[in-house]
């Protein structure tokens, strides 16, 4: 036999064997490959993305659209088996049914959300859980409870309490701090306490315009001209809604604006500019008629109809 032959026979297989370790190593340890994720985040990360999309449809008034975008987080954090991602759907949820109006189908949720936080021992979502109760027991919002005025104090002193107590634990999160600065303006406004309560609208305001967060920056002027307003500063109320008509018409939220101008008519009214009154009053109708909104176009019509014809409103 050869052995010239048998030598570059071996030297091949050697050769070959070498690049095949090489190619194996590179595989399993070069830089250039790519690494496994120790966390995969896509099904959280799309049910955010649906509860976005359900604050905004309930800011905006589109309650059938918030439902359908809060469903699908609900599906999606309940397939990832994800505690945090369910207690976030059911606060949304939560509020999505606040702003239409169900107090009960709202404290349902948010009391679903602090037991579902509390058993996954998450501090923050714990915190923010309890101050969206603390919110629902206030009587400010739609619809008010009966509540006669020791109540409403006695609401408003707890969701106080409550919200000096957890705010410490919401100060990594922007949103959660934001949304218990906005509670606790509305306990400062039931409280009577003007200057208190404008404060903590502010800081809520300045969270969520440094953010974009339009509709809700609007909401945040709409609180604050409501407590000026009530403090009888009107100049001071004019000024904050129009801030929330700029808002919410960079937004293009007609609901928003709608209920602008008809807070704006309202305010007008009180000052005693009636002409000022019935051109937000219209405005206002006409908005809402245009999008759809027929009770609040009502609301509108009522009022201006009212203040044309010379009535108490």
């Amino acid at each position: 036999m050869n052995t010239n032959a048998m030598r570059h026979g071996k030297a091949a297989l050697i050769a070959l064997a070498a690049i095949g370790l090489a190619t194996l190593a590179c595989a399993t340890g070069c830089s250039s490959a790519p690494e496994r994720p120790v966390e995969i985040y896509e099904g959280r990360n799309a049910a955010l993305g649906q509860i976005d999309l359900g604050n905004r449809a309930a800011l905006r008034g589109e309650y059938d659209s918030a439902r359908l975008f809060l469903a699908e987080a609900w599906r999606l954090a309940v397939a990832a088996d994800s505690p945090g991602t369910r207690t976030r759907v059911l606060l949304a949820e939560g509020n999505a049914w606040f702003n239409e109006g169900n107090r009960d189908r709202a404290n349902d949720c948010w009391k679903r959300a602090l037991a579902e936080a509390t058993a996954s021992a998450d501090a923050e979502l714990t915190a923010v859980s309890r101050v969206y109760l603390a919110r629902g027991g206030l009587a400010e919002g739609a619809p008010a409870p009966d509540m006669d005025s020791d109540a409403r104090r006695a609401a408003a002193l707890r969701a106080r309490e409550t919200v000096r107590a957890e705010m410490p634990a919401l100060k990594g999160n922007e949103l959660f701090a934001a949304f218990a600065y906005r509670a606790l303006s509305l306990a400062e406004k039931e409280l009577g306490d003007a200057r208190a309560a404008e404060v903590a609208a502010l800081e809520a305001a300045s969270i969520h315009e440094k953010g974009r967060y339009l509709e809700d920056a609007a909401y945040d002027w709409f609180l604050l001209a409501s407590i000026r307003s009530k403090a009888g500063n009107y100049p001071g109320a004019r000024e904050a809604l129009r801030a929330a008509i700029g808002f919410d018409r960079r937004a293009e939220n007609p609901n928003g604006l709608a209920a602008s101008w008809l807070a704006l008519g309202t305010v007008e009214e009180k000052a005693g500019a009636r002409d000022e009154a019935a051109t937000a009053y219209r405005r206002s109708a006409e908005i809402a008629r245009a999008a759809f909104l027929a009770d609040a176009a009502r609301a509108a019509e009522k009022k201006l109809a009212a203040l044309e014809g010379g009535q108490d409103n």
